[in-house]
């Protein structure tokens, strides 16, 4: 439920940054940045499209940057205060703006309400709120909070929750421009993969030729070309000079559940107890589970397997093609097969695959 809460997040004045006509903007975007509170050598900033992943020097609390305008695309300012991450979004869309970061987070500001970091900033100061929100609602619940008051919160989540669709709609029906409807389309979990893609094709074509839109476009496809009921798609990839097939495991006469998984990932660590539980009580002749491990140091995944005495096969050093071919956004992700290969479930997680095995199974 709390997942469902972390919706993108609502702005006023959609059309503020539709006013800009007219106006002339720059070729560049100048950021000017201070940090209040402490100090700090360098901030990071990260463009994915302009390949920029770089240091900015520090300078009395003070520091500058110019970016080439697109305001497709978005940019990612970090600056690390005692091991805490600080980050704010902006998009170079040739007005100029300011960040100030705090010890308690990052802002970002446009000199021009016609600029759509005005619109951007109201986002992110709303998504803030939401997520505090949220971190309340889990201490509430943990120090065992009357019921009244834990439905107090939830019913404001939920108002946010609405609000975060309204105006994400609006951001893909009037930023169509911009970086805040290829946002919005990730953020909008009420659309289906076939509503999103007839979208993408609505955008500039700046940006779906975007990288982030490419990956969203890439990641819709792969999950209407694996869908419920359709066959599995094989893949290969090659570990110590022998190659691995999805195929060697799957439509082989047994149900496989496939646990996509990485060693860094807290939640797939967290699962491993539930698979264990499956595994000892169905493993067999028509049964198996298998892992497959993603954006992952093979190294990392071999001491994982071992630290957690994981006794399943596993394909590793799978880098992004296990996730590509079946449009994965996010792990764990898990696959029930059938024997004959058709995906019969996905996305299952805890008890849910208990369910689903017991009703296979009868046991």
């Amino acid at each position: 439920m709390i997942i469902n809460y972390l919706k993108h997040l609502p702005l006023f004045g959609v059309l503020l940054g539709l006013c800009a006509c007219g106006t002339k903007v720059s070729d560049t975007t100048l950021i000017r940045g201070s940090l209040e509170g402490f100090t700090a050598d360098k901030v990071s900033i990260y463009v994915m499209d302009y390949g920029i992943n770089e240091y900015i020097d520090v300078v009395d609390n003070s520091f500058t940057y110019e970016l080439p305008t697109n305001k497709a695309v978005v940019a990612t300012v970090t600056c690390v205060k005692d091991r805490k991450t600080l980050s704010v979004p902006i998009i170079p869309d040739g007005f100029p703006l300011s960040i100030v970061f705090t010890q308690d987070g990052a802002t970002q500001a446009s000199d021009n309400r016609k600029s759509v970091n005005y619109r951007l900033a109201q986002e992110n100061e709303v998504y803030h709120k939401q997520v505090d929100g949220i971190k309340e609602m889990m201490a509430l619940k943990k120090a065992g909070a009357p019921k009244e008051t834990i439905d107090s919160m939830d019913s404001i989540l939920r108002g946010y929750g609405d609000l975060l669709d309204s105006f994400s709609r609006e951001d893909i029906e009037y930023h169509k421009d911009d970086y805040l409807a290829a946002n919005a389309l990730v953020e909008l979990n009420s659309l289906t993969d076939e509503q999103k893609d007839s979208i993408i094709n609505t955008l500039d074509p700046t940006v779906i030729q975007t990288e982030r839109v490419q990956l969203i476009q890439k990641q819709i496809h792969g999950r209407l070309y694996t869908k419920e009921g359709m066959h599995f798609i094989d893949f290969s990839v090659e570990t110590d000079g022998r190659q691995s097939h999805l195929s060697d495991y799957v439509g082989k006469g047994q149900y496989v559940l496939a646990d996509f998984w990485a060693s860094w990932c807290l939640p797939c660590i967290e699962e491993f107890p539930n698979l264990k539980d499956v595994y000892d009580k169905y493993k067999g002749e028509a049964f198996t589970i298998l892992g497959i491990a993603v954006s992952d140091e093979e190294a990392d995944s071999i001491a994982s397997i071992e630290k957690y005495q994981l006794p399943w096969p596993q394909i590793l050093g799978t880098g992004d093609v296990a996730m590509d071919t079946y449009g994965i956004g996010g792990i764990p992700h898990i696959i029930l097969f059938g024997p004959d290969g058709t995906i019969l479930y996905r996305g299952l997680r805890g008890d849910r695959i208990k369910t689903v095995l017991a009703e296979i199974f009868g046991k």
